[in-house]
């Protein structure tokens, strides 16, 4: 696959509800903006294959990939690489 005009293609990473020691729940976003980079052009040196990033939302066009829901999102539309 190649990707055109430094789109790149991300999964959404599930972030399940959490719990506090005080007992506190915390729901898992409705709106997820951490994704998991699938593919990117070989020639970008900033964002690999396997990054988690953070991303806007309703920037991307949704994409049914094998059964996957997966999203392409231009690269200019992610906030920041989390390390």
């Amino acid at each position: 696959m190649k990707m055109k005009n430094k789109y790149i293609l991300i999964k959404d990473v599930v972030q399940p509800e959490r719990k506090t020691e005080s007992g506190i729940i915390i729901p898992g976003e409705t709106h997820n903006r951490v994704a998991e980079v699938l593919f990117v052009d070989p020639e970008d040196k900033e964002i690999n294959v396997g990054d988690i990033v953070l991303k806007l939302i309703g920037k991307g066009t949704a994409i049914r990939m094998d059964g996957v829901n997966v999203e392409a999102v231009h690269r200019n539309h992610l906030l920041g690489i989390i390390k």
